[in-house]
């Protein structure tokens, strides 16, 4: 066989690999709520055989997606009541976040534990113990975790005289983005800051105009806030998404709210954070119009029934995913064109009442990363950090809290 016909060869039966194999999803709709395997269920014990204590549960959006753990990381009891998990941050790195909860812990230090996960490796380890626990007395602080050395460290955090300062009753979530952090008040506007700065200046944006709520945010339901508004990464900008029409007032109910008012799904683009006008408007469309295209019916999903925002596709602006409750589905829809590209199953219901200062939403989208190594290629997780934890992310990576004086009984922390 000539060089020339051996190089043809390789070329097809490369090809002939490349398209066997399934493309890598590019992003998924991750729930914020890990799934717990019970202690004989094949997957635990597979994990068990591989040395790793957690696995991912991946399917193409809109079906979502679920951080699984081994139950030796919650530690599961017969009678007591069992701790609750939810994931805090993501990284695109394949780096998350979560929070174990014990309910009716005996002391202060044992509530929460915090865990860092390397989804590449499917190990998570336990982060040191939150330090200073108390804010109040220490002012405008970040409160930062590096993995590189797995320490927690304070940093110096300034803030504007003319700076409408956070009001913990309206914050809604955190974004970090293009190395800036966003601490969201979707009642009124976000907070942003570089926190990889020597010093930190924090800065206010308001949302765009007539999208602020008012000087009162303890008439408003915060529920209700994160079920129409949301901030959202999406090709390379942050997006942000209302729906008008509904009332906030958070001593109605929803069974005897008003009728929305010809609701509309809105967007604009955050272009400059530093311009006097940092926001540019994308589109609308009105909902009557959304529910009168052919594509709406044919999912299955219900005339008139305003939906909640669920999340921006990271690869496209254009398309926004939302809750419909009374039928448990997630679905996209392309805002500009009215119609309904995809839609599946969710019983996952975003009215859940979790722990207060959650900063992610119950399901947000989370940018794949690249597939892993086998198992018997990567290395043991070290409490350390510096040699297996660092190279996961090709930088230090910071996991930050704000610490605001404060008298709210949360200590003025503001969640990561």
């Amino acid at each position: 066989m000539s060089a020339a016909e051996s190089s043809s060869r390789a070329r097809q039966e490369a090809e002939s690999e490349a398209e066997a194999e399934p493309p890598q999803r590019r992003w998924v709709a991750l729930v914020s709520i890990p799934v717990i395997l019970a202690s004989g269920d094949e997957r635990a014990r597979s994990m068990l055989a591989h040395a790793t204590n957690v696995e991912l549960d991946l399917h193409d959006p809109p079906q979502p997606s679920y951080l699984l753990l081994h139950p030796s990381i919650v530690g599961l009891k017969p009678v007591a009541q069992q701790p609750s998990v939810y994931i805090l941050a993501t990284d695109g790195s394949g780096s998350l976040v979560f929070r174990v909860t014990n309910h009716g812990s005996n002391g202060p230090d044992e509530d929460d534990v915090m865990y860092f996960c390397d989804a590449h490796a499917r190990r998570a380890i336990s982060m040191p113990a939150l330090y200073p626990r108390d804010s109040v007395l220490l002012g405008d602080k970040l409160l930062c975790c590096s993995t590189a050395t797995f320490q927690w460290f304070v940093k110096p955090l300034l803030t504007s005289a003319t700076t409408r300062m956070r009001n913990p009753s309206a914050d809604t979530g955190v974004v970090a983005h293009a190395g800036r952090l966003y601490w969201l008040a979707l009642a009124y506007g976000v907070f942003v800051c570089d926190p990889f700065a020597d010093t930190a200046h924090l800065r206010f944006l308001a949302l765009p105009a007539d999208c602020d709520l008012g000087e009162k945010p303890y008439r408003i339901n915060r529920a209700y806030v994160a079920q129409c508004r949301r901030v959202a990464p999406s090709e390379g900008q942050l997006r942000y998404v209302e729906i008008r029409g509904l009332s906030y007032e958070a001593y109605v109910a929803p069974a005897v709210a008003p009728p929305p008012v010809h609701p509309t799904v809105w967007m604009w683009t955050l272009v400059d954070p530093e311009a006097t006008e940092p926001w540019r408007f994308e589109y609308e469309a009105p909902f009557a119009e959304v529910w009168a295209h052919e594509s709406y019916a044919a999912a299955g999903l219900p005339h008139g029934e305003v939906p909640h925002v669920a999340l921006v596709d990271p690869d496209d602006h254009g398309i926004v995913y939302f809750f419909q409750g009374s039928k448990s589905k997630l679905f996209g829809l392309d805002v500009r064109a009215r119609r309904v590209v995809s839609c599946e199953e969710c019983s996952v219901r975003d009215d859940l009442k979790m722990k207060d200062w959650n900063s992610r939403p119950i399901v947000d989208a989370w940018e794949v990363p690249p597939p892993s190594p086998p198992c018997s290629e990567l290395s043991s997780p070290s409490p350390q950090g510096s040699d297996e934890l660092a190279p996961v992310a090709k930088r230090v990576i910071e996991i930050l809290r704000l610490m605001s004086d404060t008298d709210d009984d949360d200590g003025g922390y503001a969640t990561i």
